[in-house]
């Protein structure tokens, strides 16, 4: 049952009342313009990873489909058309791995899930929409949110999980590896634990990166262990409406400066930065060579450097009309990730680095989240600054694109300037 609301609740105070009253939660916001935000209450049915692919499985545990193949994203796609009505809404979305099973930490998280949920909250374009899967699911929209039974974290105990001087001697071995002509870019990853003198709260954090970074898609997942998954990513993986089809692939960064001038300054040093281009052009290239399979018409513009609170990226937009019949975006989420941005390039060669390398259990981060509709439209952002949170603390994750001409110390300084994307939304 779909219709609208006259009214328009905040999405962040409606999943942190629901998550309260014991309710599993999700939540993807993005910004104006086109903006398409939805809050996910409860289970319905959930698409999720299985040993030989995935199954749909309902409230109570009872499986009702299944897909087999060892591609997890492809079969998520074949199963969902089969089972998604016109108005269908499904919210989730997969690990770095789709493949693997997450470990340790991300136990709570399979490598792959997509829930229709007992009660959707749809705002787009300025208007809501509510998609119930039973007509007593709208009683959801009433939970108030519960009192505060213990005091918010007011200060973050931060360690890494592993020693820096480690971490920048693995960057090292990374690039040596690249100039003997292992791969032409690997992604590497830092883990750092941030502990609390109070709770962590997700609905705080949330709150906090929407207030942070306006214009970064913010996102939850609740985990089946009471941990959940949030972030305020900058980067669009692929959106699909109809036969349109857009992604916005980003590398290359730098610091925002402490006033416009300086802003242009370090943007005009980015944009000239022969290590920045050289690998945002490896991978805005992959990104159009990856769509064109499925693409009439595609086009990408010139790199452009996005700004965002804390830092700058540059990024191309790419835009395709999609052939007869428009493949999912699902389909089309498969063929892009992971992106050189998130991986690096060539993919298997670049995998085995980070195996070797990087020495943490991804998880979802440098995954993606997002939602898809039974139309196969659908929008999915890379899970990038972010965090796996619980009561009391978090696990942060932030990575940076090595190239052979890479300085181990810059590197560094980097994942500590995205690390503060969540460490101020944390107290």
């Amino acid at each position: 049952m779909v219709r609208e609301l006259d009214r328009t609740p905040d999405l962040v105070d409606l999943v942190s009342a629901a998550r309260d009253a014991g309710h599993e939660v999700m939540l993807v916001e993005r910004p104006m313009p086109d903006a398409v935000s939805v809050a996910a209450i409860g289970k319905a049915l959930d698409i999720v990873a299985a040993p030989d692919g995935v199954i749909a499985e309902d409230a109570a545990g009872k499986m009702h489909d299944s897909e087999a193949g060892a591609d997890r994203i492809l079969a998520a796609s074949r199963l969902w058309s089969r089972i998604a009505s016109a108005d269908s809404l499904a919210v989730g979305g997969f690990a770095y791995h789709p493949d693997r099973d997450p470990q340790g930490a991300w136990s709570g998280f399979p490598a792959l899930l997509f829930r229709v949920p007992a009660l959707a909250v749809m705002r787009r374009r300025g208007r809501t929409f509510v998609v119930a899967a039973t007509p007593e699911a709208e009683d959801l929209l009433d939970l108030a949110a519960s009192p505060v039974r213990a005091p918010a974290a007011r200060r973050l105990d931060v360690t890494p999980v592993r020693n820096p001087l480690a971490w920048t001697a693995a960057v090292q071995t990374a690039v040596a590896r690249l100039r003997a002509g292992e791969a032409q870019k690997a992604v590497l990853a830092r883990e750092v634990m941030a502990r609390g003198d109070g709770v962590v709260s997700a609905g705080m954090v949330v709150r906090g990166l929407r207030a942070a970074y306006p214009s970064c898609f913010t996102y939850l997942v609740t985990g089946a262990d009471g941990t959940a998954f949030a972030g305020a990513s900058p980067e669009l993986l692929i959106r699909r409406a109809g036969r349109h089809a857009f992604s916005q692939p980003m590398a290359g960064s730098v610091a925002r400066g402490g006033n416009d001038a300086e802003d242009e300054r370090l943007a005009s040093e980015l944009s000239a930065s022969e290590k920045d281009v050289a690998e945002h052009r490896l991978v805005s290239r992959f990104v159009v060579e990856a769509l064109r399979p499925f693409a009439a018409t595609i086009a990408a513009g010139e790199p452009e450097v996005a700004r965002f609170t804390n830092i700058q990226h540059l990024a191309t937009s790419v835009s395709a009309e999609l052939s007869d019949p428009p493949p999912d975006v699902l389909t089309l989420a498969r063929a892009l990730h992971p992106t050189p941005a998130v991986g690096g390039w060539p993919r298997p060669q670049a995998d085995a680095l980070i195996d070797d390398l990087e020495a943490m259990e991804r998880g979802w981060y440098a995954g993606a989240v997002g939602w898809m509709d039974g139309r196969g439209d659908g929008e999915l952002a890379v899970a990038l600054r972010c965090g796996l949170l619980w009561e009391d603390g978090a696990r942060l994750y932030a990575g940076v694109g090595v190239m052979p001409d890479s300085d181990p110390a810059r590197e560094l300084e980097e994942t500590e300037l995205k690390f503060k994307a969540l460490l101020t939304a944390l107290t």
